[in-house]
């Protein structure tokens, strides 16, 4: 068994993930699944007044045959917080540019167009009473309460109502704070008519599995508001949101800052698509700990500066505390799916923040410097760089995290070393060095670590120089890296 020399360092940093092509063609089944929707529609007088307003968030779902049903919570000059559940059919031909027919719960028709490989999707269209416009994006496959957590700015538009009837145009702007766990507290800026009035409120929220939230807040001068949200991204980072009072009805989008208490959380090798139970991650925040801390030997601590981690209320093992970062392997018996991550400062508390658990591998190969791979020549264990490259037919081991399961798994505890032996991956392995295949001796745990996996590859005959490296675990790719060859 090939290992990891002492001197790595488990400290490291988050990179953005590949954005992939869109396609050129589009079908009915462009569109499948259920995304969110936002549809905003306006009713216009004979003299150019507005009569009526609607709003509308929640989701679309798509059955990729033809099919659709919109399910939205409503507000209207005329009644506010209603369910609405619309249905009826969909075309898309190949350029895209489809049509979509509501046949239940409302008569309308829609100009549809898909686009980001039918991630997203716009609206365009006309009832009996409304001018209607919307759109449509992808969320995290379930929602906890927690998916809403940090700060948001958010900012929108919409009316003053007095007696069911629109009496002035408003916009609104302001920050939303969410605790995680059921609070929502935060302050806004309602511009109407040209007279701004800013008022601070707070209340409680809720979020549904299917990625909906509501929430009712009261401002200081005692109006009461009624809030719904659809979460418009996969990371839970925006939302949509409509909101009504007795005296307003406006629709705004909002967007995590991040900011203080709020927290980043992702793959300790910075690529999307969560954490596998016993990898490593990472955590991005401000006042996170005391200060530094790293231990020296195992099993890990789950305390370090003052700081703790805990992941559905279990302790995690930590291998890096800083007052900004925190690094920690995800214990082995946390359940694929969604779970809640909070960060104790001491007797300080953060939000609570939703990540995902994924129940299959997500491969990201450590870098440094300028996205090279963390790699060790065989058997020098020199670390592999433009100045000291691997011939072909050589051995170098890169370590990565995210591997999955492996065999042997019986052996492995959370925060301890993995013990001396070999563990390889369960799922299927292989590499390319700049496309060309690579010969995979072996992928899985390192021993000595914890989370840590690495994957012993042969150089494949290549020309020398800096060439990428792609691992693929059961049919996931990691993130492309860069080797040096000689």
């Amino acid at each position: 068994m090939t290992r990891l020399v002492a001197g790595f360092s488990l400290l490291v940093f988050a990179l953005g993930a590949q954005a992939q092509s869109a396609p050129v063609t589009c079908s009915a089944a462009t569109l499948s699944g259920t995304r969110s929707v936002v549809l905003n529609g306006r009713s216009v007088l004979s003299t150019g007044l507005f009569s009526k307003s609607y709003y509308g968030v929640g989701t679309a779902t798509f059955d990729s045959a033809g099919k659709a049903t919109f399910n939205l919570t409503t507000d209207t000059n005329q009644a506010q917080n209603v369910a609405q559940t619309l249905s009826g059919t969909y075309t898309l031909p190949s350029n895209c540019a489809g049509i979509l027919n509501i046949t239940t719960g409302d008569n309308a028709s829609f100009t549809l167009i898909p686009y980001n490989s039918g991630k997203n999707f716009t609206l365009t269209g006309q009832d009996a009473t409304y001018s209607l416009s919307g759109s449509g994006a992808t969320q995290p496959t379930a929602c906890l309460t927690s998916t809403l957590s940090g700060n948001y700015a958010f900012s929108g538009n919409g009316f003053s109502i007095a007696a069911s009837a629109i009496a002035g145009v408003d916009t609104i702007s302001g920050l939303l704070e969410f605790d995680g766990a059921g609070s929502v507290s935060g302050k806004w800026s309602v511009a109407t008519n040209g007279a701004l009035t800013p008022e601070a409120f707070s209340g409680s929220y809720s979020v549904s599995p299917s990625c909906v939230a509501s929430a009712t807040i009261a401002g200081a001068s005692g109006t009461a508001y009624s809030l719904a949200f659809t979460v418009t991204s996969t990371d839970g980072a925006n939302f949509s949101v409509i909101g009504a009072s007795a005296t307003s009805l406006f629709s705004a989008s909002g967007h995590s800052t991040f900011t203080n208490p709020g927290l980043a959380v992702g793959n300790a090798a910075g690529v999307s698509g969560g954490t596998p139970p016993g990898s490593l991650f990472s955590i991005y925040g401000f006042n996170l700990s005391s200060g530094q801390s790293q231990p020296t030997s195992f099993p890990l601590p789950t305390t370090g500066a003052s700081a703790t981690v805990t992941v559905n209320n279990e302790a995690v093992p930590l291998t890096y505390v800083d007052k900004e970062q925190i690094n920690a392997q995800m214990p082995l018996d946390i359940q694929p799916g969604v779970a809640t991550l909070v960060v104790k400062n001491a007797t300080a508390q953060s939000n609570s923040v939703a990540i995902a658990i994924p129940s299959t591998p997500v491969p990201g190969v450590f870098v440094y410097g300028s996205n090279h791979a963390v790699a060790q020549n065989y058997p020098s264990y020199a670390l592999n760089s433009s100045s000291a490259p691997a011939s072909v037919g050589e051995v170098v081991i890169v370590y990565f995290t995210g591997g999955g399961a492996v065999h042997g798994s019986s052996s492995i505890i959370t925060g301890h070393a993995t013990p001396n032996g070999v563990f390889p991956v369960a799922a299927s392995y292989s590499a390319t060095v700049d496309g060309v295949a690579a010969t995979v001796g072996f992928a899985g745990l390192t021993p000595g670590y914890a989370g840590l996996y690495q994957a012993n590859l042969t150089i494949p005959s290549v020309p020398a120089g800096q060439h990428p490296l792609v691992l693929t675990i059961g049919g996931v790719l990691s993130n492309s890296t860069t080797i040096s060859t000689k």
